[in-house]
């Protein structure tokens, strides 16, 4: 395959220009260094840099200096950190450390390659041993020995091959126990990457058209990787605390009666809730921002209603339009021109659930703006966010569609050297000749990718506009690299399947590690009838999304806690009240998120990057620091090996103390999913309320454990942006074998709280809240 490319030929000359180095071959190459560890190769195409934008990186990038000497054979350029020597005779790229230890190279000359309009990089296996991101993918934590498509698709039957689905993120982490590396190819078109399946000597990645631009981020901990991965991406901001409860969902709420009730149920049995959804039912005929006046008559009124209960709604937003002359929004955005339209000129129209659909032009500013100020119309009614939906984009191939999602997809493949079978790649999507931009200067094989992440930046920049004083919940099916800047992510339509709880897992935990940190799969399952016995483990394993909702297809049955026994209610409360205590320990973890881009949701070795053992045991996760999760994803099973990492951990249970590393069996029947607890953890609690506000939190509950630790606790009023100028509360715990300790390191929020309760052991201390305190255990 590789011999079918070009690759880069001998370099002729260098120049450093300003704070840029220009290498000139048969392709040219550019090499800016943006901090001292993070590095961008930006290759020519036929000698022409026509990639001078980024859908991902939407801030001006700083641009450090950097030395540059020539040597016989090779240039070498250093950083602080690091060193890139080129070959000039045989052009090939290795990054070292300072100190000479080879952490990167390409495979030969190969670094850059093309075959027709194809753009390639080979890269040699050097201690890679794991590959980790790549966003929402199936299989394992590890993607060494694979290969994936990135190509936004809506495909709610994916098996454990299936490749690829709602999301692409251009982006991996390469891990070894020794130090790890990123990298990020900003090229929009359909992305491959190839990481071993085709040899044990080189892997790969490229893209179907556009350039070779990728930037290279060394850690050497993959924190540090993650932190400067989300430097170039961008990091989500700090959600309403209201998003961080527990959220029912149903395509089948389907009038305003059915929805009250839902809610009264949530009261009346004593369920914490904060979050009621509002699917395609709730509009006039599927237009998109508007309510069906006989179904949810006074709808105003009806969710005032239902905030009045503490309930927030979230309604549905698709992309697709109805072509309907008599409806404003279509009628508008064809005299304005903000429809995407297709090679020969004309309004291209697809189908989806309103049948014939136009579909806004986001790549336009002007489009964003107008689809972002006619939210307004859900907004004055009183909603609390945006699920954006169906914005892969999924447009269906025939009219007959709307009325059955039920098909097979097609096996993909790779065509590397041949022409992809169109069928496969647009079968659910615009088809190939669709244009954007102001003059349909984009082709809708470079938009595909970012379509979604385009509507999620509308809808959360228009939300700001038009409400600047409280925080949405913004969500996303599809989306990019860049996406966690606008939305948190759900992992689109999954089926009631162990698999598929089981999947969420490692998923999650690559989609935090390519740098998006509220996301969460949708509990119970969201196709076909989930079992009470699967509802259980779901609920179990959800209370630890960030994401946290349970939703669930047209025609299945009920899924609410309640829908199944008395018993699976009571597991069900049991557990969401127990996510309702950690909802501050939650919200500080986004502080970190928002801070650094470190999810909340952690594969092992975030936390243990030299644990070579860690790499292996993804079927378990940490969240935050201190929180070891092992779920139970098979049907019967009633307890599970879990491999602890060096330390003490302590059963949250039973109380029990186990040294790490070792793996233990641990018994969990159907009331327990297996939880450990870190020596030296310090874990704010709230007092359960049944929705975020309900009570005020006037006791801040810390539970500490035997060790060596601390935790930064990050409050503020949970609703408005002030903590944008730095209206917040910072506290710093810390805790040795002697003592504990509270401090505050930054001061500037009034909060209820009056008493702080520490929990040690045997222990309890009740302490009036001061500005530094000092416990002695």
């Amino acid at each position: 395959m590789m011999e079918r490319t070009k690759p880069w030929s001998k370099i002729v000359s260098w120049e450093k220009k300003g704070k840029s180095l220009l290498l000139i071959g048969s392709e040219d190459l550019k090499i800016e260094v943006i901090n001292e560890k993070i590095i961008r190769f930006h290759f020519s195409k036929n000698k022409a840099w026509r990639h001078n934008y980024s859908f991902a990186i939407e801030k001006e990038l700083p641009k450090i200096d950097f030395t540059v000497e020539e040597k016989e054979e090779n240039i070498i350029l250093s950083t602080e950190i690091l060193k890139v020597v080129i070959n000039k005779n045989i052009p090939n790229i290795k990054i070292y450390t300072k100190e000479d230890e080879l952490i990167h190279s390409d495979y030969k000359n190969y670094g850059y390659a093309k075959y027709k309009d194809k753009v390639f990089s080979f890269k040699n296996f050097e201690k890679e041993e794991a590959f980790l991101g790549l966003g929402e993918k199936m299989g394992g934590l590890n993607k060494k020995g694979k290969k994936y498509i990135n190509w936004n698709t809506d495909d709610p039957h994916h098996y454990p091959h299936t490749d690829p689905l709602y999301q692409s993120h251009p982006f991996f982490l390469a891990w070894n126990s020794e130090f790890s590396y990123g990298i990020f190819f900003d090229n929009t078109f359909r992305t491959y990457f190839n990481l071993g399946e085709e040899s044990s000597k080189y892997y790969y990645f490229y893209a179907d058209n556009g350039e070779l631009d990728y930037y290279f981020i060394y850690g050497p901990t993959p924190k540090e990787v993650i932190e400067n991965y989300t430097l170039l991406t961008g990091r989500y901001y700090m959600p309403p605390l209201f998003a961080l409860g527990y959220q029912q969902s149903k395509w089948g709420y389907k009038n305003k009666e059915m929805l009250m009730d839902i809610a009264r149920k949530f009261r009346e049995k004593d369920i914490p809730c904060d979050v009621l959804y509002m699917d395609i039912d709730h509009m006039d005929g599927f237009r998109v921002f508007t309510f069906d006046e006989e179904r949810f008559p006074n709808i105003k009124n009806m969710i005032e209603d239902l905030n009045n209960m503490g309930f927030k709604i979230v309604p549905i937003v698709d992309p697709g339009v109805k072509k309907d002359i008599n409806y404003e929004i279509y009628r508008e955005g064809v005299e304005k021109d903000f429809f995407c339209r297709r090679s020969t000129g004309e309004i291209y129209v697809g189908y989806v659930w309103p049948g014939e659909c136009a579909f806004p032009d986001f790549t336009k500013k002007e489009v964003r703006d107008w689809w972002g100020e006619k939210q307004k119309r859900l907004t004055e009614a009183g909603v609390s966010g945006i699920w954006n939906d169906m914005n892969e984009p999924s447009s269906f191939s025939h009219p007959m569609d709307i009325f059955s999602r039920s098909w097979e997809r097609h096996n993909t493949f790779w065509g590397i050297f041949s022409d992809h079978n169109d069928e496969i790649f647009y079968d659910k999507t615009f088809p190939k000749d669709v244009v954007h931009g102001e003059k349909g200067e984009f082709t809708h094989d470079e938009i595909h990718n970012v379509y979604g992440l385009l509507m999620a930046k509308a809808s959360y920049e228009g939300w700001r506009r038009e409400n600047p004083n409280v925080r949405p919940l913004i969500i996303t099916r599809a989306g990019f690299s860049g996406v966690q800047k606008y939305s948190a992510v759900w992992t689109g339509d999954n089926k009631s399947w162990w698999e598929h709880l089981y999947i969420s897992i490692p998923m999650l935990q690559n989609l935090g590690i390519s740098g998006v940190p509220f996301i969460g799969a949708d509990v119970g399952g969201f196709g076909l009838d989930s079992s009470p016995e699967l509802f259980v483990r779901w609920i179990e394993l959800g209370i630890f999304y960030p994401f946290f909702r349970n939703h669930s297809e047209l025609n299945t049955r009920s899924q609410e806690p309640w829908a199944f026994s008395k018993e699976v209610e009571e597991i069900s409360k049991e557990y969401i009240k127990l996510r309702y205590r950690l909802i501050p320990y939650f919200y500080s973890l986004f502080w970190e998120a928002k801070e650094k881009g470190i999810p909340l949701i952690r594969s092992l070795i975030l936390e243990f990057p030299n644990d070579k053992e860690a790499i292996h045991n993804y079927d378990e996760f940490l969240l935050g620091p201190f929180i070891l999760v092992a779920p139970i994803y098979q049907e019967g099973v009633r307890a599970r090996v879990v491999y602890l990492p060096e330390g003490l951990w302590y059963d949250l249970w039973e109380g029990k103390v186990y040294k790490g590393p070792d793996y233990i069996s641990i018994k969990a029947p159907l009331d327990k999913i297996p939880i450990f607890i870190r020596e030296g953890s310090i874990i704010p609690l709230w007092e359960p309320q049944n929705y975020i506000g309900e009570k005020k939190q006037e006791t801040l509950e810390i539970l500490i454990y035997p060790g060596k630790g601390e935790f930064t606790y990050y409050e503020d009023d949970g609703i408005s942006w002030d903590y944008e100028k730095g209206i917040y509360n910072l506290i710093k715990f810390k805790i040795d074998e002697r003592s504990f300790e509270i401090k505050y390191i930054h001061k500037e929020y009034n909060s209820d709280r009056k008493w702080f309760k520490v929990r040690y052991l045997d222990k309890e201390f009740v302490i009036e809240d001061k500005d530094h305190i000092k416990i002695k255990l």
